[in-house]
């Protein structure tokens, strides 16, 4: 029964790759109905802001890299420039326009991740708990294995308080790119889709690897007495919810998502893939402490990030298990439980002698 726990991590997983097609089909404008449009191989179409009209290309078109004069970087600049203050717009319709017009744009940009992290943390939080408690609860669950109420609670705060920091992050890379301190390009046509996917591979190859190593750092001396701990009070399958997916110390948080922005200065990324899967990530941590494992691997699901908050120095991967397997940090749910099976064997045995 737990294995139903996997159709979360499969259709996260899902979505993750639909981030990265739906990033490609955008070609940067960030409109859904642009990158649908794409899709179909061809059609014209607005940006939000007003952008004139553009005729996207057939996928064939897109595949290699275009043949002639790169684009001047200031017209590159620009481009992310726009998009930034599209997405912006996008999310701050709530407020007036002389509000936004009197805002900087930092602050502009903090503002919308900030709203973005809320909604996602909350709004997918909600609808996964409704699901694994309420409507299934009583098939995934034994009796006494789901959270209580007052351990949800305490998730729910520490993550409201990280979260005008953890908006902070997104907020600083949007200003390196637009700074063109980054290797960040707008436009997927500029490259050609072969090397968005080369480049995108890389990417989440840096992501995951050094994900793995800042969350074991987290377990080394200050970084797990000052910062980390404060995750790791959840040491048990019936304390972890979805909700405990973004309860960290700030700097922890932070310190976990920085791959994501630092891989930005070697490797060349278009930047609102790149922005998708950062604010994927809240999706992602909802799904790995629901305590529901399934049988998936590779992909470091619930079962596997369970054993991390009991056992501690064990699985401190991202996505997959490459990297705990290449480090000798892996412990499968299979092998645990056979683990616990010897020690309960072991210690009746002991009980029997005795």
């Amino acid at each position: 029964m737990r294995a139903a726990g996997g159709r979360g991590a499969i259709l996260a997983l899902a979505a993750l790759a639909a981030l990265a097609a739906v990033g490609a089909a955008s070609g940067g404008l960030g409109d859904v109905s642009l990158a649908m449009a794409r899709l179909g191989g061809g059609a014209s179409g607005l940006s939000g802001n007003g952008t004139s009209a553009w005729r996207a290309p057939a996928w064939t078109a897109l595949w290699e890299r275009p043949s002639g004069t790169p684009k001047p970087k200031e017209q590159r600049l620009a481009e992310l420039r726009e998009e930034n203050a599209w997405k912006n717009n996008l999310v701050l319709w709530i407020l007036p326009q002389s509000a936004r017009d009197a805002m900087p744009m930092p602050l502009q940009t903090w503002f919308r991740c900030w709203i973005m992290c809320m909604a996602l943390y909350f709004g997918v939080g909600a609808v996964w708990a409704y699901y694994a408690y309420f409507a299934f609860g009583d098939k995934l669950f034994k009796q006494g294995e789901i959270p209580v109420w007052p351990d949800i609670w305490e998730q729910m705060k520490v993550s409201f308080y990280a979260m005008p920091m953890y908006a902070m992050l997104p907020t600083l890379t949007e200003y390196c790119v637009e700074q063109g301190w980054t290797m960040s390009y707008s436009r997927v046509e500029d490259i050609g889709l072969k090397w968005y996917i080369i480049y995108f591979v890389l990417y989440m190859t840096s992501v995951e690897f050094f994900v793995y190593w800042q969350h074991r750092i987290l377990h080394m001396g200050v970084g797990y007495s000052w910062l980390h701990v404060i995750h790791h009070k959840y040491n048990k399958g019936d304390q972890m919810s979805p909700f405990a997916g973004l309860a960290f110390h700030p700097l922890d948080g932070i310190m976990q998502a920085l791959p994501y922005s630092w891989t930005l200065f070697y490797v060349p990324m278009h930047f609102l893939t790149h922005e998708l899967l950062l604010f994927f990530t809240s999706i992602w941590t909802t799904n790995i402490h629901d305590n529901l494992h399934a049988k998936i691997a590779p992909v470091m699901g619930a079962g596997y990030h369970t054993i991390h908050h009991t056992l501690y120095n064990y699985n401190y991967g991202h996505y997959f298990t490459f990297v705990d397997r290449l480090f000798g940090t892996l412990i499968t749910p299979e092998e645990n439980e056979a683990r616990r099976a010897a020690n309960r064997r072991e210690a009746a045995e002991r009980q029997k002698a005795a």
